[in-house]
């Protein structure tokens, strides 16, 4: 089983980059068929084999010799690393394993998509809090099923309060309803209690990338906007992992 989980990763990973180039853009999932970027030659079953067909082609399309953008195997790569960190450190018998690993393969598209649009998509938060409570209803383990519902509300309400307020007091939007949604999926993932240590972990994440940006020489203002969605999957996804220990 361990071994099928990372034989299929990069196939999920290059789904993933589907739904990160497709969702912000409003186009279909699922339907029509991928196409160089460049000359939009239709791809065949022997160019989406996920990195192979990269490597096998040497990083171009077979059609116009076009440079394939590495942001491919970069998701294909980044799907099948989740996978393989997730068996490293988990029990093979813990009944949370599969959902830890679908919840950071979701966070890892909504994280791409924010990073790059500032945009949460519905589409991808929703069903993941829901995914969140059907566990809390199926398994008995981890968080009771009421302190993921607690969670829930209470990291969308948090989010929601701190906006409201931000919003009064500086005149324009801070933080992202997107965001406040984000948060309560991780609260219906890992239970009430985790909340602290999540936000506190994704304001250390945050502070982090506005130091990186700040050495690489982007001057930083009351006004940037920086985003927040891909701090607050990875505090998620690191809690997720510490509870499975």
């Amino acid at each position: 089983m361990r071994f099928l989980l990372l034989a299929i990763a990069p196939f999920i990973g290059s789904f993933l980059g589907v739904l990160i180039r497709r969702l912000p853009r409003g186009e279909a999932v699922g339907v029509d068929r991928s196409r160089c970027e460049v000359c939009h030659h239709t791809l065949g079953p022997t160019e989406l084999i996920p990195l192979l067909s990269y490597a096998a082609q040497l990083g171009r399309c077979r059609a116009c010799r076009a440079r394939i953008d590495p942001f491919h195997p970069a998701i294909e790569l980044a799907a099948t690393a989740i996978t393989a960190l997730v068996l490293m450190v988990s029990d093979p018998s813990s009944p949370f394993l599969y959902g830890t690993i679908v919840l950071g393969w979701v966070l890892l598209a909504l994280s791409w998509i924010d990073f790059e649009t500032f945009l949460l998509p519905d589409v991808l938060t929703l069903p993941l809090l829901v995914g969140g409570l059907v566990e809390g209803t199926i398994s008995a383990d981890g968080p009771s099923l009421l302190s993921r519902v607690a969670g829930a509300l209470a990291g969308w309400a948090l989010l929601v309060t701190v906006s409201i307020v931000y919003k009064a007091v500086r005149g324009r939007a801070g933080i992202g309803g997107g965001d406040a949604k984000l948060l309560a999926a991780g609260g219906a993932w890992l239970g009430l209690q985790a909340l602290p240590c999540v936000l506190l972990g994704a304001s250390l994440c945050g502070f982090i990338l506005a130091l990186v940006l700040m050495v690489r020489g982007r001057h930083l203002n009351a006004r940037m906007m920086l985003p927040f969605g891909p701090c607050l999957a990875l505090s998620v996804w690191i809690a997720r992992l510490v509870q499975q220990i």
